[in-house]
């Protein structure tokens, strides 16, 4: 399904992991040197700066290109789309002959063909509505997620999920708003663990970076789902920040009980993303109980915030000096993939490749000795 060579892309990352165990002096730079000719990679990956200019390069080749044909054809909408497909056409030749990946080219190119083909699709469309918007979007973004391994389109394509579901619940009469936290909450639940088992398949590790950023979304959109604002403003019957909320108690408490169990969680599985995103939500929990809540000034509220959290942080970087759990304050001391890996051995290996071996048909025979002895009958 993915567009870019698969073997370039694996011996990529062999080639990174290599990288790393330099760094790390677990292996010699001729071994490093040695697995980089024992895993090409025919792939342009070009430096952030050039990526940058080769994007925007792009984005103006194809809007100088549309803005031409349109001047001359006078066209419209159609012709909008024309050129998205035109852009999908191009994108799938430039990774074909020029190995482009990551390059910049890529990029825009996969964004400005589902730009141009929605864009199209809404002149054409004026009245779409936006369930058949949200169900468009859906389906480039997931297009762009499969076939390119773009993360933003997988964020994206999220994005739009969410938003379908919530606009075709909207649009069922009798169905109830007070359940539609509900129904989000079941609906990242789902997602985060299919992404979070996706993301331990072999046959996925190309699109890891994309699903790591899907599980994240996934835990905010649940957090969100539960958040007392955000379910406040979910029904709009309510206008005022003090008027009642269905079940209240229940939100005020996931409000500050999920950013908190997202920690304890990541702690015990040490998982990062948990970690990472339990943190800032503490935050979002914070501000949600000042929006509400006015106990203190906030320059005194931010002031004892930052006494916590830097208190907070000293005590535990004391604690954590003796590792606990499978968790330190000091630097990261274990062992790298590529110490449990014969690289020695892969190195001799590609060394003498070229070296023929001698079969050998009569067993005890040497040269052109009559014996199995050297100097037998006379002879060697």
């Amino acid at each position: 399904m993915i567009a870019y060579n698969r073997q370039s892309l694996v011996n990529r990352d062999t080639r990174q992991e290599a990288a790393k165990a330099l760094a790390e002096d677990i292996i010699s730079g001729e071994e490093d040197q040695r697995i980089r000719e024992t895993y090409p990679v025919k792939l342009y990956i070009p430096n952030i700066f050039i990526r940058i200019g080769l994007f925007l390069l792009t984005v103006l080749a194809v809007a100088c290109g549309l803005g031409l044909s349109m001047l001359i054809t006078e066209g419209g909408a159609g012709l909008v789309i024309v050129w998205g497909i035109i852009c999908y056409g191009a994108l799938e030749l430039f990774i074909a002959r020029q190995h482009v990946y990551r390059a910049g080219v890529d990029d825009a190119l996969v964004w400005t063909a589902g730009t141009l083909i929605f864009t199209g699709a809404a002149f054409l469309a004026p009245e779409m509505s936006a369930i058949h918007a949200c169900e468009l979007a859906l389906l480039l973004a997931t297009w762009g997620m499969l076939r390119y391994a773009d993360r933003l389109m997988a964020i994206l394509a999220y994005g739009a999920l969410i938003s379908l579901i919530f606009h075709l619940l909207t649009t069922i009469g009798k169905f109830s708003t007070a359940l539609i936290p509900f129904v989000f909450m079941a609906v990242s639940v789902v997602v985060y663990f299919l992404f979070t088992r996706f993301s331990a398949r072999e046959s996925l590790r190309h699109y890891r970076p994309g699903l790591t950023l899907l599980r994240a979304a996934a835990l905010l959109s649940f957090y969100l789902s539960v958040n007392y604002y955000v379910v406040q403003h979910l029904d709009p019957s309510i206008r005022e920040k003090s008027a009642p909320v269905t079940l209240g108690w229940l939100w005020w408490t996931l409000t500050g009980v999920v950013p908190v169990g997202y920690i304890a969680w990541g702690i015990r599985r040490k998982d990062a993303i948990l970690l990472w995103m339990g943190l800032p939500l503490v935050a979002a929990t914070v501000f949600t109980v000042r929006y509400y809540y006015h106990v203190m000034p906030a320059e005194l509220a931010m002031i004892l915030a930052g006494t916590i959290l830097l208190t907070a942080a000293y005590v535990l970087i004391r604690y954590l000096r003796i590792p606990r759990n499978g968790f330190t304050s000091a630097a990261a001391d274990e062992p790298h993939p590529l110490q449990n890996l014969p690289v020695e051995s892969l190195v001799l290996a590609e060394t003498f490749k070229g070296v023929p071996s001698q079969p050998i048909d009569q067993p005890g025979h040497f040269g052109g000795g009559s014996g199995g002895g050297a100097g037998a009958g006379g002879t060697y």
